[in-house]
């Protein structure tokens, strides 16, 4: 029988609207807080392509459409993935914008994004969509699919699309959830077969919009994130959509450093990737949650250590 919940996007806060004009290349806080310049040298996400099932994605933006690959819409049938929300193309920024002196610059600047819709312009959809679009990812090419929506019950049919796609090495990576200290993170995060990601400030504070749980698995960047939004702008979200991404351009510049360097690094599931990461993590500046999984799982992502997760991949 389908599973009839909804999906919806994750409440999430956006301020400060930008131009393509007003905006030459600027690198957020996430950027320059994890030296992120310095780990291009080593790698910017090449060769890896990343699925990205939200509300689509804006084709044309002049910081992303070098980095689309085809994609899919599962809303209106044979129609392009456009994003008419913003939060697709928000996300995508974070991953792939150019490196290109306009506008801002992703965490995995030459990784591709393959950009799917399965929420409508409201950020609704149901669970169908969403499971099949995660199936055609898997199918397609994806290294890593996100996904920044979410529901406190549980959606047994996206559960196993999201093991079909791990059967296939496509790690999937979402978005813990926006309701504050909880018992539990929202599903499919809270899967194990997914990795689950809370959200920090600027002060590695632990951001107080973000879901809690023993199955959150790591903390990132998510307030105030400069981001791409249609058409051509730029806009601050905050949200555990967008500490997601952040994750997943982590993961897509280890994938790529191994491919175009021949490593013998085993990264073919989800667990693979949280080994490579826990290992160097940073704890919790908030002393009364610092050290304490059910609020900051493995740690902050640290692509400071970029080299480290290389060889404890091993």
């Amino acid at each position: 029988m389908n599973c009839k919940i909804d999906c919806k996007l994750l409440p999430y806060t956006r301020e400060d609207v930008y131009s393509i004009q007003e905006v030459k290349q600027a690198a957020g806080w996430e950027i320059t807080a994890f030296n992120l310049e310095d780990k291009w040298k080593l790698s910017q996400g090449e060769t890896v392509k990343v699925a990205v099932i939200d509300t689509g994605c804006d084709l044309n933006h002049e910081d992303l459409k070098n980095n689309l690959l085809q994609g899919k819409n599962f809303i209106q049938k044979n129609k392009d993935p456009i994003d008419y929300n913003s939060h697709g193309t928000h996300v995508a920024g974070t991953i792939c914008a150019e490196n290109n002196s306009v506008g801002m610059i992703g965490v995995a600047p030459k990784a591709k994004v393959i950009p799917i819709k399965a929420l409508d312009d409201d950020g609704s959809g149901n669970t169908e969509n969403v499971a099949n679009a995660i199936v055609w990812a898997a199918d397609n090419g994806a290294d890593f699919i996100t996904m920044s929506l979410g529901s406190p019950n549980d959606m047994p049919i996206i559960r196993k699309a999201v093991q079909y796609a791990l059967s296939k090495k496509c790690i999937t990576f979402c978005a813990a959830g926006n309701a504050g200290p909880t018992r539990e993170i929202f599903f499919p995060a809270n899967y194990p077969e997914t990795i689950g990601i809370g959200s920090i400030d600027q002060n590695f504070e632990r951001a107080g919009f973000s879901c809690t749980g023993d199955d959150l698995d790591f903390l990132a960047p998510g307030v105030k994130i400069f981001s791409t939004v249609p058409s051509n702008w730029y806009a601050y979200m905050s949200g555990t959509s967008m500490s997601t991404p952040f994750v997943v351009g982590c993961a897509a510049l280890l994938l790529s450093y191994a491919r175009i360097n021949n490593l013998n690094i085993k990264l073919e599931n989800d667990e693979d990737y949280r080994k490579a990461f826990k290992k160097k993590t940073i704890s919790l500046k908030n002393r009364e949650f610092s050290g304490k999984k059910f609020f900051e799982g493995f740690g902050i992502i640290d692509p400071r250590q970029f080299e480290e997760w290389t060889r404890t991949a091993e």
